[in-house]
């Protein structure tokens, strides 16, 4: 699944992201795994995220912006440094372009996520009864193992994925204030 979105991305890269982001594997069992250590797997990743987040968005950037896309990489999976995360923060605060990453990385990341989960079928009232010459064996179908359910998200993406829907709530909310006093100065205007 990973190859085919990311078809120029290296099997490494390729390989570390399926293993951390659709089967949620630790990432030290995921370092064990391809026989490197934690600070290579921490680079790979965040290749390998940069062209997931560019199948959405292109956005130029320079090397500050480049070490925050590995601390932001990092930060998906819960293994930023104290020290990284403020610095990150700073970086943040002061550099759309990079909040811009962010987003459109979480965006990928959850498309890459969905295709790699079940569809969700309609939900039914009444089970369905097998017809009449099938046998109740036959009727069986195998039930979802827990294996196959997609990976739960770190508390911190739930946050961040949070905090962006109540700044989004926020800005409609200001446009909608805003229109309402522009609507009423035009409306005092008139009288």
């Amino acid at each position: 699944m990973v190859a085919t979105a990311l078809p120029g991305l290296g099997e490494r890269e390729r390989t570390a992201l399926a293993l951390v982001a659709l089967a949620g594997t630790a990432r030290p069992a995921v370092a064990e795994r391809l026989g490197i250590g934690e600070a290579e797997l921490s680079a790979s990743l965040a290749r390998a995220r940069k062209e997931l987040r560019k199948t959405v968005a292109a956005l130029p950037g320079s090397g500050w912006c480049e070490r925050a896309e590995g601390l932001i990489s990092d930060r998906i999976d819960g293994a930023l440094a104290d020290r990284d995360e403020a610095r990150l923060d700073v970086h943040l605060r002061n550099c759309p372009r990079c909040v811009e990453h962010e987003r459109r990385l979480v965006q990928a990341t959850d498309a890459l996520v969905a295709g790699a989960a079940p569809a969700p079928s309609a939900p039914q009232l009444v089970p369905p009864s097998p017809p009449p010459s099938l046998s109740v064996a036959t009727a069986q179908l195998p039930q979802p193992t827990p294996e196959a359910a997609p990976a739960k998200r770190g508390s911190r993406e739930l946050a961040g994925a949070l905090g962006w829907t109540a700044l989004i709530v926020f800005a409609i909310l200001l446009a909608v204030a805003a229109l309402a006093i522009a609507l009423a100065g035009a409306l005092g205007a008139g009288l």
